[in-house]
């Protein structure tokens, strides 16, 4: 088996089995870890980490964009493509500027994008501490599962 081989069959068995919304949330995770990780090349004055992580973070905010349906026109959904959008048009821009604020301000929606999909959509907070699994789409307080398509 080739290398390339091996690499589809890991990526293909770990993301086997995982919901939409499981995928989503890993994307959330993944652009907040490489954001982190392009604030920590600006800081250190490394382009080179700077930039693949940059990257990094900018494939997965473009994933996250693409993934949302352009079927509905909800506001909720039409602020997150515009959101989406600011974002895949200020950070490019660190790489020109070494400014992090743009890293910064991007980190922080994530970050709340995260916090909403982790409590409202993922899990249903039943007590101090304890979630359950969201699984009925009867609950009319959570975003529906065709938001993404």
């Amino acid at each position: 088996m080739s290398a390339a081989t091996n690499m589809n069959t890991y990526l293909n068995n770990h993301y086997q089995g995982k919901t939409p919304e499981q995928l989503i949330q890993m994307l959330y995770k993944g652009a907040l870890r490489n954001i982190g990780l392009a604030k920590e090349g600006v800081a250190e004055n490394n382009p080179k980490k700077r930039g693949e992580h940059l990257g990094k973070a900018i494939a997965i905010i473009t994933e996250l964009y693409a993934s949302l349906d352009t079927e509905i026109k909800d506001e909720s959904i039409q602020f997150l493509r515009e959101l989406y959008s600011n974002m895949l048009t200020e950070l490019p821009k660190v790489s020109l500027t070494n400014d992090p604020k743009a890293l910064d301000l991007t980190y922080s929606y994530i970050k709340q994008l995260n916090h909403i999909w982790e409590t409202e959509v993922l899990n249903k907070k039943v007590g101090p501490g304890e979630y359950e699994t969201n699984h009925d789409s009867s609950d009319k307080s959570l975003p529906p599962k065709s938001l993404f398509a």
